[in-house]
């Protein structure tokens, strides 16, 4: 059991395949961020690091 003072380590993870063409950080369907914030919302969990291409319209 961990020691109520130490601190748990940290885990990595990837995105195996990220669907949304229009986020800056979306290269081949393959995720470039240095890191991602899941949230959740009424629907699911979805990608709080989205951020739209300078090219394209933000999405509603």
């Amino acid at each position: 059991m961990q020691n109520a003072q130490e601190k748990p380590s940290a885990q990595t993870s990837v995105v195996s395949a990220c669907t949304v063409t229009d986020c800056k950080f979306n290269e081949a369907h393959e995720c470039h961020a240095g890191q991602i914030e899941v949230r959740v919302g009424p629907d699911g969990a979805h990608c709080g690091t989205y951020t739209p291409e300078a090219s394209q319209r933000p999405r509603p």
